[in-house]
């Protein structure tokens, strides 16, 4: 099996963009270590979470499963996402059976999944099986958005929505993200539908058959 803390990274697949470091979310990929540093103690990572009020990045994973080795293999070993867990989230993996009461909890029975807590332990975010690299990053972007919406950080979600955008312009997750932005800014202006529905026309006009676009009033 894949030793899951020692993975040296892979050629980063995420295409250039103008300027990455005015972007949120984009990663300034040269500097980052070469390996996540996970953590298998769910007590401990939520102490660190706290302590350095940071989201939790969870890797529900079990043995013999394909998906959970390609994360580690293709995703997890990938420049840019090393980076963007190291420098924004505390990453803790938990053996599907060795914690039957957090995976009894959260109702995970398929493995790989993908779980984002905020720092007091509940979860915001939940994504099943295997992503690759570039939509793993905006997977990043969008869970970290939902824990900053619920802690009222509106524009700080706002900031990293728009930035899965600009970094990832086609992406596949690009209508569930301007769905979130627009209900951050709902949020953000005092519960204001006009906020929001500013935000949405632009997923309205460019993605109007998408599942996100079908749960707009």
């Amino acid at each position: 099996m894949t030793d899951r803390s020692t993975i040296a990274p892979s050629p980063s697949t995420i295409a250039d963009t103008p300027d990455p470091a005015s972007v949120p979310g984009v990663p300034d990929a040269p500097d980052a270590p070469d390996v996540i540093e996970w953590l298998y103690d769910r007590p401990e990572a939520m102490a660190r979470a706290r302590a350095e009020r940071r989201p939790v990045l969870i890797d529900v994973y079990q043995e013999d499963c394909y998906g959970c080795d390609r994360l580690d293999l293709e995703t997890f070993s990938d420049a840019h996402v090393i980076h963007a867990v190291r420098s924004r989230f505390i990453p803790l993996k938990l053996d599907l059976h060795g914690d039957r009461e957090f995976a009894r909890e959260h109702q995970v029975f398929w493995t790989p999944t993908i779980l984002v807590a905020d720092r007091s332990g509940r979860v915001r975010y939940t994504s099943p099986n295997f992503l690759p690299p570039g939509e793993f990053l905006d997977l990043l972007d969008i869970a970290e958005a939902m824990v900053l919406m619920r802690w009222r950080g509106y524009e700080e979600a706002i900031a990293l929505l728009a930035g899965l955008e600009y970094r990832s312009p086609n992406s596949v997750l690009m209508p569930e993200a301007i769905y979130w932005r627009g209900i951050a800014a709902y949020f953000r202006d005092g519960k204001s539908s006009v906020s929001a529905n500013a935000e949405w026309a632009e997923l309205l006009s460019r993605l109007p058959d998408t599942i996100w676009a079908r749960r707009i009033p």
